[in-house]
């Protein structure tokens, strides 16, 4: 008896673990939707592909410094009147089969630091889009806090939405009861099935804005929507971390914690070395270059051993100096300039833009406290001049018009108390996130 007791309680939960789990999957929370973003959106991945590709041109501005080494084989057939390779004199009506090879290595001794001024050019600009990717994925763990938010807040209009119809439908029962009897004003009757009609209305067009936001939420994460997916919960009110932030303070932490202008910065300092490796191409470049060589002929004995006989070996350099060469130069200079330009640029509208949107950020939230708190008070105050107006409408004191005043009075100051709560959590995480506090979920 005992042991088929401790059998259905171990049973009994493990269904109930199992119920946990399966619900578990159904709920989607916001951490999780961010780590899904971060792995599956389009604009994250792209940024990823293309700090990979400048990876690779640091590789190669680096594999540049080493020397060339190259080898060639040939192998000629001559019919005719032809050249002997060895007396290099004129032959008539042979036939002749002939090779060579060699091997060469060339590396550049000196080339106005070019080179070296491009492999700084490349670092800066490699480090540059490793940054561009942290900014992606920070605006994207951004937009997809916000449109989580927009989806909660949709959702709970639904909510509202519903409990307002069913209101509005026991209001109708009652007065259609009273309209057959012949007890009710028609004129109220009629009023009250109107407003039910609008209320049912309300609801539908509720849900449909909380589809749409749901779709937008699952288009940032970039994965096939599912309408049955359930969102977590917030609490109540979001906890204020921030309080005591100015404005400055605010920018200094954003711009020391986010991407944007440390990317814009290193940015800059790529297109400097890229003037620094244009104006390279002014000096001179000095090479070295070495090889071997060799040559058979056939029916002169051996390819090894002709091979072996016919070693020739060369070393040299090469002065290049730089005269005229259709201002090719003097034009890349100029563009590399144009290049720093445009980065300074940037870097001064990205700092600019931070500051004002790190300052509207905690006027925003300021703004959506005070609105969230008269709000209550107005839904407070709202409730009981309804509560009143229902009664007095019951017994018969005012019409349906007095009544059904209050009434949409009531339910625009909830609809918007539920949205000004949502809206209040998120320009609190608009703060933490120039605070530096959204911290981004890892990804497998």
């Amino acid at each position: 008896m005992r042991d088929r007791i401790r059998y259905v309680i171990l049973g009994g939960v493990m269904l109930g673990l199992a119920s946990l789990s399966a619900f578990a999957q159904d709920t989607l929370t916001l951490e999780q939707s961010i780590k899904l973003a971060l792995k599956q959106n389009l604009e994250v991945q792209q940024s990823q592909i293309r700090t990979q590709n400048q990876a690779i041109n640091l590789r190669q501005a680096k594999n540049n410094l080493l020397p060339d080494l190259n080898a060639r084989l040939g192998h000629s057939f001559e019919v005719g009147r032809a050249i002997d390779p060895e007396t290099n004199q004129y032959l008539n009506n042979v036939t002749n089969r002939y090779g060579n090879q060699s091997v060469s290595s060339s590396v550049v001794l000196f080339d106005g630091l070019r080179m070296f001024h491009d492999i700084t050019q490349q670092a800066y600009a490699y480090r540059a889009t490793q940054l561009d990717e942290q900014y992606a994925k920070e605006q994207i763990a951004l937009n997809v806090t916000r449109a989580y938010i927009q989806a909660l807040a949709a959702r709970d209009v639904v909510a509202q939405a519903d409990s307002l119809a069913a209101v509005m439908r026991r209001q109708v029962e009652r007065s259609t009861l009273l309209f057959n009897q012949g007890a009710s004003n028609p004129g109220d009757y009629y009023d009250l099935k109107g407003q039910y009609a609008s209320d049912l209305n309300n609801l539908n067009e509720a849900r449909n804005q909380y589809n749409e936001a749901l779709v937008s939420l699952f288009q940032l994460i970039n994965l096939p929507f599912n309408a049955e997916t359930k969102l977590a919960s917030f609490q109540e009110l979001p906890l204020a971390t921030t309080d005591t932030l100015t404005d400055e303070q605010l920018y200094q932490t954003a711009a020391d914690r986010l991407g944007i202008l440390k990317a814009a910065e290193n940015w800059k300092k790529q297109a400097q070395f890229g003037l620094k490796a244009a104006r390279s191409s002014y000096f001179p470049s000095l090479s070295m270059g070495a090889g071997l060589s060799s040559s058979y002929i056939h029916g002169n004995g051996a390819y090894v051993d002709q091979v072996r006989d016919r070693i020739g070996q060369n070393l040299g350099f090469t002065l290049s100096i730089p005269i005229l060469n259709r201002f090719q130069v003097r034009n890349n200079v100029a563009r590399a300039k144009l290049d720093l330009l445009d980065a300074e640029n940037n870097a001064q509208t990205r700092r600019n833009e931070l500051q004002q949107a790190a300052s509207q950020a905690l006027f925003n939230l300021d703004a959506a406290k005070e609105r969230y708190k008269n709000l209550m008070d107005q839904v407070e105050n709202y409730a009981e001049s309804f509560r009143i107006a229902e009664v007095r409408f019951n017994a018969g004191a005012i019409n349906s018009v007095d009544y059904l005043f209050a009434k949409n009075k009531l339910d625009n100051a909830t609809a918007n108390l539920v949205i000004a709560r949502y809206q209040w959590h998120l320009r609190q995480r608009i703060v933490e996130y120039y605070h530096g506090e959204l911290v981004l979920p890892k990804t497998d």
